[in-house]
């Protein structure tokens, strides 16, 4: 038999505090000796949407990150950071105070960075809330296709765009989001991506290849929104994660002209209600500017823990 070395891993749904809701990741705390091909085949294997591979350092409390889909290396995601850090502490980290620091270094190439998470306790000693911080800088257009273009895009009504004066946006904190409102929950579980008229309209000119949705209805659930992504490269039947968009839409909240300066906190679904969903807690400091602070939260749920051995 082959000499083979064992890895264990776990797997937590994470914006979730619901097993079998949110994003199932898996997370290796301790990657130590795989090679980048080993991590891309193991990715492969476990055909998640993102693996994490942890690394350690000589801070108890910092571990190197990297992040493969099922094809390649990936840059750090909201979903990446939180799995991780929940891992950590329900694994590895002591939780010594109220809120302990975990810091995660990203190594992918054009995306180094520092990611700092605040993992808080409850009072049974036990993993709570995860907060991550985030400085962003916002790029914005005005300029978005005309309602009855938006309507056509969705498969809705044209009365179905827009709520409480908030307008149609493309925001940019990285990648670029043409972001609608949309007047209800139904409607937004009702949109279907119509590709044609997607193509038809002024859209692709601008770069966003998604369209983020979002109503302030969202019937009997706590969150304050309820968003979707849809666009070309989304198969009509998916519901995809929105962490990647959290902060353009932040931005998008703080351009409208009757959010104040100040503090706002604010939560935000994904998924249906009746299907699996995710609960992002928001938190920005508006100061009417393109530099915006937010700190993004969420919970999660360890659903398992295996090994997977490489040769």
């Amino acid at each position: 038999m082959n000499n083979f070395t064992k890895y264990t891993y776990y797997t937590a749904d994470v914006f979730t505090d619901q097993a079998f809701h949110g994003v199932p990741l898996p997370v290796f705390p301790d990657a130590s000796g795989l090679t980048d091909e080993q991590m891309q085949k193991i990715s492969n294997e476990l055909n998640a949407s993102s693996t994490i591979f942890l690394l350690p350092t000589v801070d108890e409390n910092t571990r190197k990150i990297r992040v493969f889909s099922k094809e390649k290396e990936q840059p750090t995601t909201l979903h990446a950071i939180l799995a991780a850090s929940y891992i950590l502490a329900k694994t590895t980290i002591t939780l010594t105070n109220k809120h302990t620091l975990i810091s995660l270094i990203s190594t992918m190439k054009g995306h180094n960075q520092i990611i700092n998470s605040y993992v808080s306790k409850n009072e049974d000693g036990d993993v709570d809330i995860i907060q991550q911080t985030y400085d962003t800088h916002a790029a914005i257009d005005y300029y978005t296709p005309t309602t009855e273009e938006l309507a056509a895009m969705l498969s809705l009504n044209p009365a179905d765009i827009s709520f409480d004066h908030y307008r149609p946006l493309i925001v940019s904190c990285g990648v670029p989001y043409l972001i609608v409102p949309i007047m209800s929950y139904t409607a937004i579980r009702e949109a279907k991506f119509n590709e044609s008229a997607w193509s038809n309209s002024s859209a692709p000119s601008s770069l966003a290849q998604e369209i983020l949705l979002f109503a302030n209805n969202t019937d009997d659930n706590p969150t304050d929104f309820h968003a979707r992504l849809l666009g070309p490269a989304i198969a009509h039947h998916e519901d995809p994660p929105i962490g990647g968009a959290i902060a353009a839409f932040a931005n998008h909240i703080c351009d409208h002209p009757h959010v104040q300066t100040g503090t706002h906190i604010f939560g935000i679904q994904r998924g249906a209600n009746d299907a699996r969903k995710s609960l992002f807690y928001v938190e920005m400091d508006n100061k009417q500017s393109k530099d915006l602070t937010i700190r993004v939260g969420g919970y999660g749920v360890l659903m398992s823990e295996a090994c997977i051995r490489v040769v």
